[in-house]
């Protein structure tokens, strides 16, 4: 067996300066600042996610032959939710929308434990409402720890 070794060309070289360009210093200040006038826009976008898992939820109760569905689109939002929520100072929002996406992922009768989604909703509702931000207190990170254990102690039983 002949292995050949081919080296890729490095067409991006010529086109980078090797001198001038933004100080390091001036990019990360720029993208604070970016960060910083995206976080009452992020707030609206998320408080309108969490609506939205609001609304496949209310479907879901209302109509069981849609449960699958909805669930799978609350997966989705809760995801999004999950991964955005610490970059704009909601490390909560993102624990409560990660408990709701493991309790999803690993619980394939999801759709008959509507109520356990609900009460997700409701606590991300009250992190974003109070606009609970970096570890809150420590009732904020209890809200976190009995989702956490009730998702737990669901699970056991399954």
């Amino acid at each position: 067996m002949e292995v050949k070794l081919h080296m890729p060309t490095n067409n991006l070289k010529p086109k980078v300066p090797s001198e001038g360009g933004p100080e390091l210093e001036d990019i990360v200040e720029k993208a604070e600042r970016a960060l910083s006038n995206m976080e009452d826009d992020y707030e609206i976008l998320v408080s309108e996610e969490v609506a939205r898992i609001s609304k496949f939820l209310q479907i879901a109760k209302k109509d069981p032959t849609k449960a699958a569905d909805c669930i799978k689109e609350i997966h989705t939002v809760s995801h999004n939710i999950k991964g955005q929520a610490a970059t704009f100072s909601y490390p909560l929002l993102t624990m409560a929308a990660k408990s709701l996406c493991h309790f999803i992922q690993e619980n394939a009768a999801a759709a008959e434990r509507l109520d356990l989604i609900e009460v997700h909703v409701n606590t991300m509702r009250v992190i974003i409402s109070q606009k609970i931000k970096g570890n809150g207190r420590e009732e904020d990170q209890g809200l976190i720890t009995a989702l956490e254990e009730a998702v737990g102690k669901i699970l056991k039983k399954d």
